[in-house]
């Protein structure tokens, strides 16, 4: 566990100089970096877990976005008899819950541009999960730990928002890196079954084997997995219904000029799920390996896969993912996704590199 917090901090030490060169996301790549979240190891916060933790939960927020302004949101209260009507929720639009991995918060990168985008867009009622005080750098150890006691009092929360009115059916839990396995996890502590769940280059180091523990296709009626770490970083093995490698799925190539190409690769999954919310710039994928392949994608012989989907015909990977689509695919793409080409053109400047 030692050499996981050291790591860390070597790793986030050496980027001072890059980020004066880089757009806005890549400051998520400054794990631990001192000057910048000005903690140690000394800080970190460990929940007591096995059920004895109280929730809700000061530390564990979920935010509500209230409209297509950032600015506007409203913290769930548990407590309060009438909170969804009360608040500004749209029964008629979809919902995302929206799950940050280590050094992550509410307005923090990477998860920032995947909610703006969706807050943006104007279709979903966007809720967002902040529980950055238990995943702060350099405390990889106590975030890894404190995804079982987060994900059982966002069951809590779940349970009682669904009690309120929130559909689990039109509901969508969306979590990168550790924020991932929250979403898994969440799931095992429900008294009802998770509509879909989309994960984000799943987190790799320190996570143990066994479905308790980790993301699985048992978690939700329809898991979809996006790939870009992948062995790194990221899990490397097929983890949902359906699983995406992007670009092989363990390294991108825009990332080749970064200071850490793992890390690099890893962040910029959320921007590919920002980018398929927008009609037509939908990343397409084509069937492959059952694992991630180490390099482009894999031609495969035509014929009928499961659920009836033609084999070798591509797919949308991300929002518009048919829910009955199951297997493993590759996507190749040598652009950084989610960067805007011109003023006309959706996206986030924070995607470029």
């Amino acid at each position: 566990m030692m050499k996981i917090i050291i790591l860390t901090v070597v790793i986030s030490s050496g980027f001072l100089i890059y980020a004066q060169a880089q757009h806005l996301l890549a400051q998520a790549l400054y794990l631990g970096d001192p000057d910048t979240y000005n903690t140690t190891k000394e800080d970190c916060v460990w929940k007591r877990g096995h059920g004895a933790d109280r929730c809700p939960d000061p530390d564990i927020r979920t935010i509500l976005y209230t409209s297509g302004v950032v600015k506007d949101k409203l913290e769930f209260n548990m407590n309060h008899p009438d909170w969804l009507n009360d608040s500004e929720w749209d029964p008629a639009k979809e919902n995302v819950i929206l799950i940050h991995g280590y050094a992550g918060g509410d307005d923090t990168l990477p998860m920032a541009v995947l909610r703006d985008a969706y807050i943006s867009h104007g279709k979903h009622n966007v809720f967002v999960v902040d529980w950055g005080v238990l995943g702060q750098p350099p405390c990889y150890v106590a975030a890894v730990y404190n995804i079982r006691p987060v994900a059982t009092c966002l069951a809590q929360m779940f349970i009682r928002l669904r009690d309120l009115g929130l559909p689990a059916e039109r509901t969508t839990c969306i979590g990168h890196s550790l924020g991932a396995h929250i979403c898994g996890l969440m799931a095992n502590y429900l008294n009802f079954r998770l509509e879909k769940i989309i994960a984000l280059d799943p987190a790799r180091p320190l996570i143990k084997p066994g479905n308790m523990n980790r993301l699985d296709p048992g978690d939700a009626k329809f898991v979809q997995v996006i790939h870009t770490n992948a062995g790194h970083y990221g899990e490397g093995g097929r983890m949902g219904h359906i699983d995406f490698c992007v670009n092989g799925g363990r390294r991108q190539p825009y990332c080749g000029n970064s200071t850490n190409i793992n890390l690099c690769s890893h962040i910029w999954a959320v921007c590919y799920l920002a980018q398929s919310i927008y009609e037509g710039m939908e990343p397409m994928a084509e069937p492959c390996h059952r694992r991630c392949p180490s390099n482009a994608v894999m031609p495969v012989r035509a014929g009928r896969g499961r659920f009836g989907y033609a084999v070798g015909y591509a797919i949308p990977m991300g929002q518009k993912t048919p829910p009955n689509a199951y297997g493993s695919y590759c996507v190749k793409d040598d652009d950084p996704p989610f960067c805007p080409t011109s003023s006309n053109t959706p996206g986030d400047k924070r995607c470029c590199i």
